[in-house]
């Protein structure tokens, strides 16, 4: 096909502003209403932005695979900067190939099985709180799990302490990027002042002095067989033996705080509340589970035995995917579905709207988790499902979170099983990963040892990639 210098179709908008305010009201449904009105490449003005929204599979594959050192992380992207510095999500060029041929190896299976065992005990311990009848806000409690976990296993710090003061500082630094990404505030210069910038740069700064303190204990750590990620990263060389600069190491530990915790505790999240919507299938996953591990702490090995379980984590990615919304900046113009692409443009690309796409998924609103298991997703296009992005910048961290997520699921339907209100309606909320608005009220029930225990096992296989 031969490029053009005609504009794809797309919607028209409003003078000025173009469709900057259908986005920010409600990017997810943007993206959908895009994708399903103008298939393939589509363009939107959003302000000063020229979008180019690519919702074909293979448009998808040659953005993120074949022109990927054509393009830079998008606007939206680049916002993170003042908190993640110079991680591996805003990094680019050369500098992000050093940083992820350095920070690949600690993200090996063969290294992330390790932490199994620490999933789990530290989900035991969790969920051994909740009390029969309780009413809790399963949102927090998972957010604070996986901190603990991603304080243990990736950055090598335990107290209490710091936990707290991490995920206070992560709360606060969330309505910033709201204001920034979708509000009229976001079209504005980032100096002007508001309590969301003051209350971001006060979590900054708590972010900063924690990070600095575990990147000195694992500096003078000094031992070569610590196994937590962060001691890995600072240990890793370069084929000159060059490693990174505290600086570098810092960006990389904040990046990993963000990410790694909030990524598995979302959906961890979420499956409890399709599960709790679909009764019959929590019943048939805590069968399988029951059955499987009778009683048993869950292990890496035992993830191959629970497919369930895993149909249940991929549908709930593909409902829920982390990044719901992303894009790529045009560094040197490129073609791309028959239309040329000048330097400086945006392309999007929304894994939510591509996988609630009926094109794909029959019945794409409905939680289907046998879909999985059933053989007709087999023959899916590569990027018809992408909850971990893909091509080279395809995330590092899903082998972690994979794991994590099914560990703690298996655990936590072990022991109880949540119930979520009749009336309560999830609100989604885009803001850097797909959150809900209002948390998640739950019931707890207590589930009798008899329903599900034998005698305890301990110990981990050094099976890799159980989840793929």
């Amino acid at each position: 096909m031969e490029p053009t210098t005609r504009l794809p179709h797309g919607p028209k908008g409003i003078p000025v502003l173009g469709s900057a305010l259908a986005f920010m009201r409600d990017p997810l449904r943007f993206y959908q209403d895009v994708s399903r009105d103008y298939f393939g490449l589509a363009y939107a003005r959003l302000g000063s932005v020229d979008l180019y929204i690519a919702s074909d599979p293979a448009l998808v594959e040659t953005l993120l695979v074949g022109k990927h050192r054509d393009c830079v992380k998008d606007v939206i992207t680049r916002e993170l900067f003042p908190l993640v510095g110079n991680g591996l999500i805003t990094n680019d060029g050369d500098s992000w190939r050093r940083q992820r041929k350095l920070s690949a190896p600690p993200f090996q299976p063969k290294h992330i099985i390790e932490y199994a065992d620490v999933m789990v005990e530290c989900s035991q311990r969790a969920f051994a709180t909740y009390r029969h009848d309780e009413q809790r806000d399963f949102h927090r409690d998972i957010m604070a799990l996986t901190l603990e976990i991603v304080g243990k296993t990736l950055l090598g710090f335990d107290p209490q302490s710091e936990s707290e003061r991490v995920a206070q500082a992560m709360e606060d630094a969330i309505p910033y990027f709201e204001e920034r990404l979708f509000s009229l505030r976001g079209l504005l210069p980032r100096q002007l002042p508001s309590s969301a910038a003051r209350r971001f740069r006060r979590a900054k700064r708590e972010l900063d002095q924690v990070v600095r303190a575990v990147i000195a204990r694992a500096q003078n750590d000094g031992s070569a067989e610590s196994k937590y990620l962060l001691a890995r990263l600072i240990r890793s060389r370069d084929e000159d033996g060059r490693g990174m600069t505290e600086q570098q190491v810092a960006d990389e530990a904040i990046t990993m705080l963000l990410a790694g915790h909030e990524t598995t505790a979302l959906a961890v999240m979420f499956c409890v509340y399709e599960l709790s919507r679909n009764p019959d299938i929590a019943r048939d996953v805590r069968s399988e589970i029951d059955t499987q591990l009778a009683g048993h702490p869950a292990r890496n090995s035992d993830l191959p035995r629970l497919p369930l379980l895993d149909a249940v984590i991929r549908e709930v990615l593909r409902l829920y995917p982390p990044a719901p919304v992303f894009g790529r900046e045009v560094a040197v113009p490129l073609e791309l579905g028959g239309y040329d692409i000048p330097r400086g443009a945006t392309i999007g690309v929304s894994p939510y709207a591509m996988h609630r796409n009926p094109r794909y998924f029959p019945e794409p609103d409905r939680f289907h988790p046998q879909r999985w298991l059933s053989g007709s997703t087999d023959a899916l296009p590569k990027f018809a499902y992408f909850p971990f992005g893909g091509g080279p910048r395809i995330c590092i961290g899903q082998h972690f979170a994979l794991m994590e997520a099914a560990l703690i699921l298996a655990t936590l339907l072990q022991q109880v099983e949540l119930e979520v209100p009749a009336g309560f309606r999830m609100e989604l909320k885009p803001v850097i990963t797909l959150r809900s608005r209002y948390g998640l009220p739950v019931r707890a029930r207590r589930r009798e040892p008899s329903e599900h225990q034998s005698p305890q096992r301990t110990g981990n296989s050094t099976q890799p990639e159980a989840l793929g």
